[in-house]
């Protein structure tokens, strides 16, 4: 599975990131996503950036060169979507480098450029929904680690907090023993 920055810190600095491999196996990142989850983090100190770079040193998140065609591809993207930042522009070239039909990415804008190129995001909370249908957490666990992600800036619209909960309810019924 490809993943960019956000998805990866928001886990690590909860320390959940072992879910995200339990669920999908090895992550892949680029240099820039490196660069940023790690040796950016490294230089102020940040607890996630360690925990990342223990999950890189045991082989458990992988980094992948990209190509120059993609690398170029990466650059084109960032150009045109300027909101965009490089390490989701990095990881919507790795994808399709990779040909990968899925990436964790959360930002809207970032989802929205991936589905424009046939790949299919996987938002952080759909992370946490699987982790739960594979009862690797239960229901309060999925709660305390929401709280846990906004409480460490997790940033989430209430629209879209209150879809995964409905989501979640229905998913919770239908796991129910009749």
């Amino acid at each position: 599975m490809i993943a960019d920055s956000s998805s990866l810190i928001i886990f690590a600095k909860i320390n959940k990131l072992s879910l995200i491999i339990e669920i999908y196996g090895k992550i892949y990142i680029t240099e820039v996503i490196y660069k940023e989850i790690v040796e950016d983090g490294l230089k102020i100190n940040a607890p996630d950036a360690k925990i990342l770079k223990k999950f890189i040193d045991n082989k458990n998140i992988i980094i992948l060169h990209l190509n120059k065609k993609y690398n170029n591809f990466s650059k084109e993207l960032k150009k045109v979507y300027y909101q965009i930042d490089i390490e989701e522009s990095d990881a919507i070239a790795l994808a399709l480098q990779e040909k990968n039909k899925n990436i964790i990415m959360d930002e809207a804008l970032g989802r929205k450029i991936a589905k424009l190129y046939g790949i299919k995001p996987i938002g952080s909370l759909k992370v946490l929904i699987e982790a739960y249908k594979k009862d690797f957490i239960n229901e309060t666990e999925l709660r305390n680690i929401i709280k846990e992600m906004i409480e460490n800036k997790f940033r989430i619209g209430a629209d879209v907090i209150n879809e995964f909960w409905n989501i979640f309810n229905k998913i919770k019924r239908n796991n129910q023993p009749n």
